[in-house]
């Protein structure tokens, strides 16, 4: 019998403990995580968690039966498009998060351009490295070419020269980052926006880790350049609410210039012998818990706290800056726009650095070299962090000491690694997914303590492989077995 599913139910308390237990090992917001916790504090968390619960019962798919479905994200839509300076007539979206959003701006562009551009038969979108990878899942799903654009080797912002020389009849899309998720850089919105609307294409800017902070960083006096509705050519932009807003997983927003763009968006079905169907999004029955929950924090943070919130980001972002500076053999990858910043190494071991910083307590992101971004460490600031800013800075100074020089990944391994993805020997060598992921001490889906090896070894393979090996990780963590 299944342990999960007991043939007579158990108390509420031992299903609680039980479910606790179970999260015992999962990453917390307590300041010190430098990736995937956005944390403003325990009251703007109880406030979350019980404006969450109060809204879980809500089905999206039908707002007609579920009125307050449409009263909630026509609210919080209308704030977030005043946010971001729309004009009238503009329209958004709620959505289940950045990738859903973006995904749905592809979208958009396909339908539309199937509808103004027949003659294009092969739609290609321009896309500057930096962007997120949820723009080539779009990509994948809705039959759009990517086109790259290189970044420049200096500013890490997209290159508008290069993207200038590959626009082409069949561009229907340019997209573009404010900020870029792993250098913390607006790209040159309004250069692109500019070639987009010369060539009869859509413009859109992902600024689903940006969005949110950069309007009040503009309220304090922080230059940047323009990324939104102000600038003529952005046709929509995606900002995520679960990130800087502090809302619960998931909520983003997807906002469009024009109505007939979101029309674009939309998929309704009649041809089946069921009701009909009208969606807005790639759900159907959608809880709008989450979006409850960030109605519920705009409401109760309020402006002046999230200005205030932004400023303390922003000066520990600086103090980073000037930390790194009196560092021998660190630097920033670029200067960044807000409080998201790339670490890199030029001799000590990047990752031998990344394992110090964990052993200290810090939880930071290792991300791989790809184009002309170097391997770095990637750490977003939240209030949380701010707090703690000066404590890492002196763990991170003492990290440093005595860093050894970066090693090269073993050739045996990386092919090792290239024959059990491909399929070459790996039986006939007893080798498996499983028995690879043992060897490099991953084990029950947890990273090894020290993770230089693997980090050093999957930053020398290609990305191809990148991708396969990641592929076959997540397989043996989800692999159904009782």
């Amino acid at each position: 019998m299944n342990e999960l599913f007991p043939e007579e139910g158990l108390s509420k308390t031992e299903v609680i403990e039980a479910l606790q237990s179970r999260r015992q090992n999962d990453l917390r917001s307590d300041g010190r995580a430098f990736a995937f916790a956005y944390d403003a504090g325990a009251d703007v968390r109880e406030v979350a968690r019980e404006a969450f619960s109060a809204c879980m019962g809500i089905n999206g798919l039908d707002p007609t039966v579920y009125p307050s479905a449409r009263t909630l994200e026509n609210e919080l839509v209308g704030a977030c498009l005043a946010h971001l300076r729309a004009p009238d007539g503009a329209v958004g979206t709620a959505t289940a998060g950045g990738t859903e959003s973006i995904m749905l701006a592809v979208k958009t562009a396909r339908d539309y351009a199937r509808k103004t551009r027949p003659e294009v038969s092969e739609p290609e979108m321009l896309l500057p490295v930096s962007a997120h990878a949820s723009f080539h899942k779009a990509a994948h799903y809705f039959g759009v070419k990517v086109v790259p654009v290189e970044l420049d080797p200096q500013t890490m912002r997209a290159d508008v020269d290069d993207a200038r020389r590959k626009i082409g009849d069949n561009t229907i899309l340019v997209c573009g980052s404010a900020t870029s998720y792993s250098h913390g850089k607006i790209d040159p919105i309004a250069e692109l926006a500019a070639l987009a609307h010369a060539h009869g294409a859509l413009m859109h800017v992902d600024a689903c880790i940006g969005g949110w902070v950069l309007p009040f960083q503009r309220e304090l006096g922080i230059e940047q350049p323009a990324f939104d509705f102000t600038v003529e050519g952005v046709t929509s932009i995606s900002m995520d609410l679960h990130k800087y807003a502090f809302a619960p997983k998931g909520v983003s927003v997807l906002l469009q210039r024009r109505r007939e763009l979101r029309d674009a968006q939309y998929y309704a079905c009649a041809k089946w012998t069921g009701y009909a169907i009208v969606n807005s999004t790639k759900l159907g029955s959608k809880s709008l818990a989450g979006l409850g929950a960030a109605w519920a924090l705009l409401r109760f943070i309020g402006r002046a706290r999230y200005r205030e919130m932004v400023k303390q980001m922003w000066e520990a972002k600086d103090k980073v800056l000037a930390a790194v500076q009196a560092i021998d053999d660190l630097r920033v990858v670029g200067d960044p726009d807000m409080g998201l910043i790339a670490l890199a190494t030029e001799v000590g071991d990047l990752w031998q650095l990344a394992d110090r910083l964990a052993a200290r307590g810090w939880f930071v992101q290792p991300t791989y070299h790809y184009g002309v971004s170097p391997a770095h460490i990637h750490l977003q600031i939240d209030p949380g962090n701010a707090a703690c800013i000066d404590t890492f800075n002196d763990d991170l100074a003492a990290a440093m000491q005595g860093l050894p020089a970066r090693q090269e990944a073993p050739a045996a391994v990386v092919q090792m690694l290239e024959a059990v993805v491909s399929g070459e020997d790996a039986a006939s060598a007893g080798v498996s997914p499983a028995a690879l992921m043992a060897q490099l001490g991953v084990v029950d889906g947890r990273l090894p303590e020290q993770t230089a090896l693997i980090h050093r070894v999957l930053d020398a393979a290609s990305p191809p492989l990148r991708e396969r090996l990641l592929g076959l990780f997540v397989g043996e963590l989800f692999n159904g077995t009782l």
